[in-house]
């Protein structure tokens, strides 16, 4: 069965996306970039370059380039890597992209994003994924590939067999791609990874390894107590100690990446904190570390702007 697939951002994880579609088999890989100049520079090769873990082979994928605001395909599957707070602004091009039995798969970090598209394109089949991939863009066409490849995926509240052809594909690739009636349960288990180390990573100005030092274990302790609570507040019942032990083994898995967060904060920019450890404070009773941990981080967000002016 012939499917088309398309990518919107081509950032560390669509391109690691890009990588095993085309690995899978898909010779026709569309990647819509909002940055002229990240188009441009991918239009001269048609082409980006995965460096990969261990080996450092350099990977070239062929991917056809295109303009968030000129779309012109249509595509069975899209795949949304955008960051979190830019996903608003491509629902216009997920509506253009699809058609009667396109799905449209999410792959922010955080909660939020999944919920703004399922309320915004209610006629759309809206999946969610969550990615256990580790990554680093370098240059518009490299991204430094840092281990990890899966991705498991699903339908909030439905079966979504409506996903098994991609599947297929990625898996043919060489991804660990599973499709799950229970994707509510793995977006939880992922935002506590994501509470614990985008922020402390970001903020450490360190790689992720630094999760797993002695000093670091009083604020991962903290961190994961509020996200219980939380949790539990939404009908999902979590053991410290297991989380800890998810939390450390993921961390040793990528002790080398650079988490999202501080790739965001070492390029001078937004991050998705809002969607993480912000919406741990938001549903909390009071104030806790989740809150002041937030702060900060907006607070390193803006003190560019601050230094200049």
């Amino acid at each position: 069965m012939s499917i088309s697939a398309c990518i919107i951002g081509g950032g560390s994880i669509g391109s690691i996306i890009a990588y095993y579609l085309y690995k899978g088999g898909l010779s026709r890989i569309p990647i819509y970039y909002r940055s002229e100049e990240s188009y441009r520079k991918i239009l001269e090769t048609r082409a980006i370059n995965i460096i990969m873990p261990s080996s450092g082979e350099v990977y070239a994928v062929p991917v056809e380039p295109r303009l968030s605001n000129v779309p012109w395909d249509k595509c069975d599957f899209i795949f949304n890597t955008v960051k979190a707070y830019d996903v608003e602004s491509t629902i216009e091009l997920m509506k253009r992209l699809s058609h009667r039995d396109s799905v449209i798969v999410m792959l922010q970090n955080g909660f939020g994003s999944y919920e703004l598209v399922a309320e915004r394109l209610q006629e759309a089949k809206v999946a969610v994924g969550v990615a256990y991939i580790g990554a680093e863009r370098l240059n518009p066409y490299t991204i430094r590939y840092n281990g990890g490849k899966t991705v498991v995926a699903g339908c909030p509240g439905k079966p979504c067999h409506e996903l098994s052809p991609v599947s297929t594909v990625l898996i043919r690739g060489g991804m660990d791609f599973r499709i799950t009636s229970n994707i509510e349960y793995y977006r939880w288990l992922k935002l506590a990874l994501n509470c614990v180390v985008n922020p402390l990573t970001a903020l450490t100005r360190q790689r992720n390894k630094i999760v797993l030092s002695k000093n670091a274990e009083e604020l991962v302790d903290r961190i994961l107590e509020e996200f219980i609570q939380v949790a539990h507040k939404h009908g999902f019942r979590f053991d410290k100690s297991y989380l800890k032990g998810y939390v450390y083994r993921n961390v040793e898995l990528t002790r080398e990446n650079l988490s999202s967060m501080l790739q965001d904060v070492l390029r001078g920019g937004k991050t998705e904190i809002d969607y993480i450890n912000g919406f741990i404070a938001k549903e909390l009773d009071y104030p806790g570390l989740n809150y002041f941990i937030t702060r900060l981080i907006h607070l390193l967000e803006g003190a560019g702007d601050e230094v200049k002016s």
